[in-house]
C-alpha cells in the first residue's frame, strides 16, 4: 500500500448466499469479525467473488477470505497462490483467480488465505444449522488469530 492509502492494511472478505441456509457462514464470520471494530481491518460480505473485487484485495497486507465449503469436515485455513493464464469466465470466480486479477492491478496482497467453514446444510433458508454455527464461531477466532498474527507481523517490520 502507498502512503496516501487510507484503506485498511487488512482485509476479511465473507462469500456465501444468505438464502442457502450455511452457505451463508462466510458472512456469519465476516459480520463476528466487523463487531470486533478492528481499526486495520476492513470487512465486506459478498453473495460471490467476482472480479470486481480484484480493487479491493490490490495493496493489501493480509486478505481473509471466508466462505462455506461441502468438501471439509473442520475449519480450515488454505493459503492462495495466483492461478496464472485462467481468465474470468462470468461473474464468478475462485479465489486463485481473483488473487491473479489483483496481482495484473500491480499491486496484488501480501497474503490471502481462505478459511473454510464445514456446512451441513444448503436448503433454502436463512439460518444456519446447528454445527455450521459452531464452526462459524470457531472460524471466527481463527479469523482473529491470522490478523493479530498480521498485525504483529508487520509492525516487527
Amino acid at each position: 500500500m502507498t502512503d496516501g492509502d487510507t484503506r485498511a492494511p487488512m482485509l476479511v472478505l465473507g462469500v456465501g448466499s444468505e438464502l442457502r441456509s450455511d452457505d451463508a457462514a462466510g458472512r456469519h464470520v465476516a459480520d463476528a469479525v466487523g463487531r470486533a471494530e478492528l481499526a486495520d481491518v476492513e470487512v465486506v460480505s459478498v453473495h460471490q467473488l467476482t472480479p470486481e473485487l480484484a480493487l479491493d484485495l490490490a495493496g493489501r497486507d493480509r486478505v481473509v477470505i471466508v466462505d462455506a465449503a461441502v468438501d471439509v469436515t473442520e475449519v480450515t485455513v488454505t493459503d492462495i497462490e495466483p492461478v496464472a493464464g485462467e481468465q474470468p469466465f462470468s461473474h464468478h470466480l475462485g479465489p486463485g483467480t481473483l488473487l491473479a486479477l489483483a496481482g495484473q492491478l500491480d499491486t496484488a496482497p501480501s497474503s490471502v488465505v481462505v478459511v473454510s467453514v464445514p456446512v451441513h446444510d444448503l436448503a433454502l433458508g436463512t439460518e444456519l444449522s446447528t454445527a455450521t454455527a459452531a464452526a462459524v464461531e470457531t472460524a471466527t477466532a481463527r479469523v482473529l488469530e491470522l490478523l493479530a498474527a498480521a498485525r504483529d507481523a508487520r509492525a516487527q517490520n
